[in-house]
């Protein structure tokens, strides 16, 4: 122990420079002091490093790091950004897509809507053709008749032509009577529009509940209302096979199996049924074809003017 001392006292009378000389260290130096520190040294334990006392890094560090979060910051900022953008144009794709199958689907609506009116427009010019064709061949047919008739080539000569018997189909001399005043046409047999696809008879204006009488004689097949668009009707068998069908009455004043004289009253005017107004809608069926067939009725305009009523 005395020898350690005696060095210590030694060694801290001088001291070495960085440069090789020796120095006088001031007399005020411990000398016990490096032998404290190195027993501390030794017996101290060894303790922790703590952060705040660590070296820190040196400045010129920070300048490259922040450049580089900065860079990914502006990079996931841009990727963001395109993510929007892709979002948006798949959002505006779609859209785009739904407006255009709505057009698509309302362009094919409305083609074909116009190809069904079309459709609906060419049949109804077929049957409206298809019955003019039967309606003139029936109307040839009639007149070979009433030629024959008028020859004496039949029995039934006598009886047509004076107007009784078979009701004068087709005779000259008349007899008929208007089934109402004045015989004014609204609406011509074979005409068609938006109220009706085909019209299979005549439409005479008449105020409400003005009389409607039978124009020749015959007895009454039906009187009443259907149901349909007929509304209250009577139909009235004459003695030429043909059948008139009166509709659309206010009310009727025969009844079923009940016969008529020419000029006696069967109805009023109305509007009953499917009619838009109060008329008279008028029919004519041929000799065995049953009323209502309305597509076998024929145009009632020559058959009255052939038993002497003269239309307007």
């Amino acid at each position: 122990m005395g020898l350690l001392v005696a060095g210590a006292v030694g060694l801290t009378t001088k001291a070495q420079t960085s440069d090789g000389e020796l120095s006088a260290l001031p007399e005020t130096s411990t000398v016990v002091a490096p032998i404290e520190k190195a027993a501390d040294q030794q017996s101290a334990p060894r303790t922790e490093t703590y952060p705040a006392f660590t070296r820190r890094k040196t400045p010129t560090d920070r300048p490259a790091r922040t450049a580089a979060l900065r860079d990914a910051i502006l990079k996931e900022q841009a990727a963001q950004r395109d993510e929007l953008l892709a979002k948006t144009a798949d959002e505006v794709s779609r859209a785009a897509e739904l407006a255009s199958g709505n057009a698509r689907q309302r362009q094919l609506t409305a083609v074909d809507r116009a190809s069904r009116e079309a459709g609906a427009q060419i049949a109804a010019e077929n049957l409206r053709r298809a019955i003019a064709a039967r309606v003139a061949a029936a109307s040839r047919r009639e007149s070979v008749e009433r030629a024959s008739t008028d020859r004496g080539l039949s029995s039934s000569t006598s009886d047509e032509g004076s107007g009784t018997g078979n009701g004068g189909g087709g005779g000259s001399t008349g007899g008929g009577v208007s089934p109402v005043p004045g015989a004014v046409i609204g609406s011509h047999f074979g005409e068609y529009g938006s109220w009706s696809r085909y019209h299979t008879g005549l439409d005479f204006r008449a105020a409400y509940g003005t009389p409607i009488r039978a124009v020749k004689s015959g007895v009454v097949l039906y009187a009443g209302n259907s149901g349909d668009w007929a509304g209250n009707h009577v139909a009235i068998k004459h003695g030429d096979g043909k059948t008139t069908m009166s509709s659309h009455m206010s009310s009727m004043a025969v009844r079923a199996g009940q016969t008529v004289q020419a000029g006696q009253v069967i109805g009023r005017v109305g509007e009953t049924g499917r009619a838009f107004g109060a008329h008279l809608h008028f029919e004519l069926y041929p000799e065995g074809v049953k009323y209502g067939d309305v597509y076998k009725a024929i145009n009632p305009q020559p058959w009255l003017q052939a038993n002497g009523v003269t239309t307007h």
